[in-house]
């Protein structure tokens, strides 16, 4: 069954260490996910190192787990779970030294590149993860515009391997944000950081620059480069 929904858990703190939040969600969190038969697949996500680009002064989160589920309602029974709760947004023992906890349900859309007939599977490892925060007085004019213009011009990046986007639920029926709550995330995937940032050097970022500038009015933005390995794949 294909995965149509995916639940992100970010993690930040200036306490922890990656390796250290990643031992943790390996061990007890992912057998807990993995038990579910809805679960298709999960990805971590810790901070790149090297020359990391930089596009704003929000610090990178110290881990993001990606869950993909093969339905919104599963997701929604998943994080509605106690030991769900328990393992992936109280945490207990790390809760003192954790700044913030923070849990998105989106749907995931992958977008065509050149030369593809259909959107290539995602298994390069360094994605440059982005989202978009309100407040935005329509939020389904922000995602109709922001889909329609921005992927296309995400996908003539050189070395692009993917490029997605992650819808919140129900956001063709929601009318404003009022909060910081998340508008849409969008993630441009590459061979490696270096690739990475030779197609931000490029030409097109002046293109892509310049479409941003149309977005109606939202509250705030983060841009991190990312490590991205695979933790469970259902055969």
């Amino acid at each position: 069954m294909p995965v149509n929904t995916a639940v992100f858990v970010t993690v930040c703190t200036e306490d922890l260490l990656p390796d250290d939040l990643k031992t943790y969600f390996l061990e007890d969190p992912l057998r807990f996910v993995t038990g579910l038969e809805a679960v298709e697949a999960v990805e971590i996500y810790v901070p790149a190192q090297g020359e990391v680009p930089r596009m704003d002064d929000i610090p990178a989160p110290a881990i993001s787990v990606q869950i993909d589920l093969n339905s919104a309602a599963a997701a929604k029974a998943m994080v509605s779970d106690a030991a769900f709760k328990r393992l992936f947004s109280e945490v207990d023992s790390l809760a003192k030294r954790v700044k913030r906890i923070t849990l998105e349900i989106v749907e995931p859309v992958h977008y065509p590149l050149p030369g593809y007939p259909t959107p290539p599977p995602r298994t390069a490892a360094m994605s440059f993860v982005v989202r978009y925060y309100g407040p935005t007085k329509n939020l389904s004019d922000f995602v109709n515009f922001y889909t329609e213009n921005h992927p296309p011009l995400l996908a003539q990046f050189p070395g692009i391997r993917n490029v997605l986007c992650y819808l919140p639920l129900d956001w063709d029926r929601k009318e404003a944000v009022v909060n910081d709550d998340l508008v849409i995330g969008n993630e441009v995937v590459f061979g490696d950081l270096d690739a990475l940032n030779h197609a931000l050097d490029s030409d097109i970022l002046a293109a892509v620059m310049a479409d941003s500038e149309k977005f109606a009015d939202y509250g705030y933005s983060s841009h991190h480069a990312m490590d991205r390995v695979a933790a469970y794949r259902r055969d």
